[in-house]
This record gives C-alpha cells, structure tokens and sequence, in this order.
C-alpha cells in the first residue's frame, strides 16, 4: 500500500451502508468533504451529506461520478454489486472488512489540529492499528499537538520569509523541536 493524504473538500464522495457508516459520514464531513453523498435506507438524523433513504444503482454512480466510495453494513453478494458499480464509475473503492473489495485502506488516525499520525497494517490487522492509535493517542500525542504544530507553522513562514534555504529551515525546525523538548528520546 502506499501512503498519501487525499483532500476531499473538492471530491465526490460516496457512502453506502446501513447505520454503522455513520462514523465515516461524520469523519469526512469533518475533513471538509462538501460533496458527500450518502445512501442508507435508514438514515440517520443529523448526518452531513446528501442523503438519499435508499441503496444506490448504477444510474447514481454515473451521475455522481465519484472519485471515492465507502461501503459497510452489507452483505457480501451487495458488497460486490456495489463495488462493481462504483468501479465502474470510475471510483477507488473500499468496503469495509472485504480486503479484495478493497482499492485503498484507511489507517487508525490521531488528529491533533492539522498533525495527522496515522497507523496501518494494510488492512490486515486493523484492530492492531486501532490499539497503537489510542496509545499515541494517550502517551504520546495530547491535545497540546494542536498548538505546537501552529508554532512550527507561523515559525516556518517566518523563516521562509527570511529567505533561509530548505536545508536551513530543516535544521531550523529542528532546533526549535529540540528547544522546545517535544521529542524527547527515551
């Protein structure tokens, strides 16, 4: 698998399931996916999205031409009918629990302001990522994360400002860490 963060604010997005995608629903919203369009035959209140109360057919994947689709809460045989779908649509797809339906996994995320530390195992363990999340989470990542990687950032614009070269600001950055004692070694 290879790694890489995907801005979903300008993307269609699609989300099929029953009521577990609930969290997947709220979790793009948060990462400011706009176009998020969700089909569940029991939808929820307060979800983010358009929703339709229904499961989707090839004529929605085709007029919504999305560059995502998530799928959970189904079963195996509509798990592949709408994999097939989506994909033929043009869409990377990943269904939950169903590795070769899978085009892309998501990792367990740590989300402090704009640090994002993620952890995967390829899909193959994912309780496993869940757990080393919630230690960084606990032991290493607290909510003061937010506010030092602000620092680093205004820090960072400041000393490109300045002209300092690549190398330069790296080792700025550094320093600063270093200073600061965020990293200590054990």
């Amino acid at each position: 698998m290879f790694p890489l963060m995907l801005d979903v604010t300008a993307l269609a997005v699609v989300v099929v399931g029953g009521p577990g995608i609930a969290g997947r629903v709220a979790a793009l919203a948060d990462h400011g996916c706009t176009d998020l369009h969700v089909f569940c035959p029991a939808p929820a209140d307060g979800w983010r999205g358009k929703i339709t109360a229904r499961w989707p057919d090839q004529s929605d994947f085709d007029a919504i031409r999305p560059k995502l689709v998530f799928v959970s809460d189904v079963d195996d045989e509509h798990a592949m009918m709408l994999h097939s779908q989506a994909r033929i649509s043009g869409a990377l797809v990943h269904v939950q629990d169903r590795i070769p339906l899978c085009d892309f996994h998501l990792p367990a995320i740590v989300r402090r302001g704009h640090l994002q530390v993620t952890v995967s195992t390829d899909g193959t363990a994912a309780g496993l990522s869940r757990h080393i999340r919630e230690y960084l989470e606990n032991a290493v990542f607290g909510p003061e994360w937010a506010a030092r990687v602000d620092e680093v950032a205004l820090a960072r614009k400041r000393w490109k400002q300045e002209g300092l070269s690549m190398t330069a600001l790296a080792q700025a950055i550094a320093d600063l860490i270093k200073t600061r004692g965020w990293l200590k070694k054990p």
